[in-house]
């Protein structure tokens, strides 16, 4: 085992400048909110994007290793996975522990105490809770409650907290390192994309198309394990969104649309793609105009001090003699479940949000058809700049007809 980590064994991983930036952006959240040190507990939930929080931190979590965490407000960074030492992302620090698996309480207050950690100091727990910037699929926490318990038995005079607000602020605006991973990513997912139109066809099980999807996706230098949203049936009666394919195969008359992950990293871009196997009906086609124009007049939009409220006014879309309309689904782009999730739970406080310069989101349009859904889905992960949005992918825009 090399003592020191190379690029010789190495993943995709972040300059020392892009650490220092983000340790000292969350030191000077931790001293603004009074918390003295951050901890995060093993949570490989929703394709280990339970985990972002740690991955920022420390770049660690390959493949959904469990990984802990404990980064106080001063001193050295600690983190454990399941073997101590070097691994492929441990370029950042060198206190990498082995712990068993499942241990992340106990692995926490033997590293406070090593550290002469003061009684009735301040404990942030990551994924405590949930936020508007970050774990925001997590509504209830992400935070093991007996990992939780553990540590607040050792210390009964500490204040316990939630680090998801910090976390989530700091992640909020991306640096232009972090930017160009997710640029990365989108080059990733675009490869995926390839390999659908390449082998789906009428007659071929779902299951071989999603195994060429994830060859493609690894071949490009992908992280694990990337999610890939599945819609598909007969239009205007598709079966509902899975995250796995089933033992069907595909017909004619079909639409398939798939929410494409391509991370690099750990970060994460998004590409929403519809096909049609065979000839396009023309309500397809018709809708998929629908969610295109939706998507260009929330990238129009989409500039610093825009609200999130008047992003979701923008993408509202009718047409086809009142029988189509799209609407918005927009969420942040990065390590994880980022905010804001504009789906079905649209709050007022979400409403009231601002984007900011080097926020990075999935707009993701979808259309309906005389009410039904799955008449097309279109997105595209997008950065905000200074005077407008970005697209951080390439591909030609189109509704791909595989015959």
């Amino acid at each position: 085992m090399p003592e020191q980590w190379t690029h010789d064994w190495s993943n995709a991983v972040f300059s020392t400048e892009e650490r220092d930036l983000r340790w000292r952006r969350v030191r000077e959240l931790m001293a603004r909110d009074g918390i003295d040190v951050v901890v995060c507990l093993p949570c490989t939930n929703s394709h280990d994007r339970g985990q972002a929080s740690a991955r920022y931190l420390t770049q660690l979590g390959e493949n959904s290793d469990e990984t802990t965490v404990v980064f106080p407000i001063e001193g050295e960074l600690t983190a454990w996975h399941s073997r101590g030492g070097v691994w492929p992302s441990s370029n950042w620090f060198s206190d990498l522990r082995a712990a068993p698996r499942g241990s992340g309480g106990s692995t926490v207050v033997h590293r406070l105490k090593e550290m002469g950690f003061n009684e009735r100091g301040t404990i942030g727990v990551a994924a405590l809770t949930s936020s508007l910037l970050a774990h925001v699929r997590a509504i209830e926490g992400e935070a093991n409650w007996q990992s939780v318990e553990i540590i607040k038995q050792a210390y009964p005079n500490a204040r316990i907290v939630s680090a998801t607000d910090i976390i989530g602020e700091a992640r909020y605006q991306k640096s232009e390192e972090e930017i160009d991973f997710i640029r990365k990513g989108a080059v990733v997912a675009e490869k995926t994309i390839d390999a659908v139109r390449e082998h789906a066809r009428a007659g071929v099980p779902e299951r071989r198309v999603f195994a060429w999807m994830n060859f493609a996706n690894a071949d490009a230098g992908g992280s694990f394990q990337p999610m890939f949203g599945w819609i598909s049936g007969p239009l205007g009666n598709t079966y509902h969104r899975l995250e796995q394919p089933s033992f069907r195969k595909l017909q004619t008359g079909d639409v398939l649309a798939i929410e494409i992950e391509g991370r690099w990293g750990g970060y994460i871009a998004q590409l929403d793609e519809t096909f049609s196997i065979g000839p396009a009906h023309q309500d397809l086609r018709d809708g998929i105009k629908l969610a295109w124009e939706s998507f260009d007049r929330v990238f129009a939009a989409l500039k610093p001090g825009v609200t999130v409220g008047e992003l979701i006014e923008a993408g509202e879309v009718t047409g086809m003699n009142g029988r189509g309309k799209a609407s918005l689904t927009m969420h942040g782009r990065g390590l994880g479940d980022d905010g804001p999730l504009v789906t079905t739970r649209i709050t007022p406080e979400m409403r009231a949000l601002e984007v900011k310069e080097g926020c990075c989101f999935i707009i993701k349009p979808s259309a309906q058809v005389d009410g039904k859904p799955d008449y097309g889905h279109w997105g595209e992960s997008v950065v905000v700049r200074k005077n407008g949005a970005e697209r951080l992918g390439g591909r030609k825009r189109e509704l791909h007809e595989l015959i």
